[in-house]
């Protein structure tokens, strides 16, 4: 009885021991079946995910596991897809072979990972676009890496990209078309200024030569206003093709004051015959600048054109135009001045935009090239209201 109670109390001993180890091992154990359920989880949270396909590959890259979400997009159940590889359902032959070059990398170890945007071929034979995050699972034994993919759908984003694609191209087209219509409406504009000064010419000339005696100076001087608005019409011509071309036109020297006093001329059969009186307030030294004459002669031509016709329906106060010049502070500024019926404020600024014109029988195309012209020398153009009539530019 003595020896069996003395083992019994060794016994307990010796279990009193062991019980803090058998119990640590007890809670290791159960922090391992919470961590396996946790993993679990989240794995399956992973699967479950209601925006991306899920895929598992084995070491030969056929599908092992697809979530619902990857089987909806291809069309394909888990049945069918456990017979498929990524490169089967891959339409595009240079796509085939990029995977088939980045699986093998992940099979020998030398990638763990690829991003790729690329196609796959539906079941029922439709193209739809995925966004591709591959990774490799290190595996064991004979079962070898496998590789686990996430795939976004983003057809309709790919899609969408198409289309604006598509309107850009049509936007260039059509800007291509509208750069061509502002050309031709340029040219027009121009050459009519032209025109119409040469019928004028050729007009006083013909009156001229049916006065008994014919007066031969003042036809000489109708012939070579024709001949001066002919040689316009072509520079004019030349100016513009240059400009739209973005060509550089050579520039020079040139007194605006004899610049105005030129285009006067060109301008002084219809200010005769519309009865306006012209009135210049120049600087007394020259005002020289570097610019292309043609061009800046086209800019004063213009406004003093439409200073004339802005006053056809004035009866009630003299008609006139004033062109002051003044320099200061190493600014040339030129004014051109009219009596006539002024422009509405709301249109002070639209004045200038191609197409935008206040006539009946207007382009809208004079002060919007004016502009062009004047911003390309360096310098600015803009229109005020006059005092107490008409407008300044």
């Amino acid at each position: 009885m003595a020896d069996n109670s003395i083992r019994s109390r060794r016994d307990e001993r010796r279990e009193s021991k062991r019980a803090p180890a058998r119990r640590k091992s007890l809670n290791r154990f159960a922090d391992l079946q919470r961590e396996l359920r946790t993993n679990k989880e989240r794995w399956q949270a992973v699967i479950d995910n209601p925006f991306m396909g899920v895929t598992v590959l084995d070491r030969n890259h056929y599908f092992i596991m697809a979530n619902p979400i990857f089987q909806s997009t291809v069309g394909y159940n888990d049945k069918e897809l456990k017979k498929l590889t990524p490169l089967d359902i891959t339409p595009d032959d240079a796509q085939r072979e990029t995977n088939r070059v980045l699986f093998k990398e992940l099979q020998q170890g030398t990638r763990d990972h690829f991003e790729q945007i690329k196609q796959l071929q539906r079941k029922d034979g439709k193209l739809i676009w995925i966004q591709l995050y591959v990774f490799r699972i290190p595996g064991r034994g004979s079962a070898g890496p496998h590789t686990f993919g996430m795939a976004f759908d983003i057809t309709e984003k790919m899609q969408a990209q198409d289309a604006l694609r598509v309107a850009q191209a049509e936007l260039t087209r059509a800007m291509q078309a509208s750069r061509m219509g502002v050309m031709a409406a340029s040219i027009a504009h121009e050459i009519n200024q032209s025109l119409a000064g040469i019928a004028a010419s050729a007009d006083a000339g013909s009156r001229w030569m049916d006065r008994t005696p014919p007066d031969l100076d003042r036809v000489r001087k109708n012939f070579k206003q024709i001949v001066n608005a002919s040689q316009r019409a072509a520079d004019v011509i030349q100016g513009i093709r240059a400009m739209f071309k973005s060509e550089e036109t050579p520039r020079g020297a040139i007194d605006l004051n004899e610049l105005i006093d030129d285009v006067l001329t060109l301008a002084q059969s219809e200010i005769q015959k519309r009865s306006i009186v012209v009135h210049t307030e120049l600087a007394e030294q020259p005002l020289s600048v570097m610019a292309n004459r043609v061009q800046l002669q086209q800019v004063l031509f213009n406004l003093v054109t439409n200073a004339i016709e802005a006053m056809d329906a004035v009866v009630d106060r003299s008609r006139s135009i004033v062109i002051k010049t003044e320099i200061g502070s190493g600014v040339v500024g030129i004014a051109v001045e009219d009596s006539g019926t002024g422009i509405a404020p709301k249109d002070l600024e639209q004045i200038f935009s191609t197409f935008f014109t206040t006539k009946a029988t207007g382009t809208g195309m004079g002060l919007s090239i004016c502009r062009s012209i004047i911003e390309a020398h360096g310098g600015r153009l803009w229109a005020s209201p006059g005092e107490p009539y008409g407008a300044v530019f």
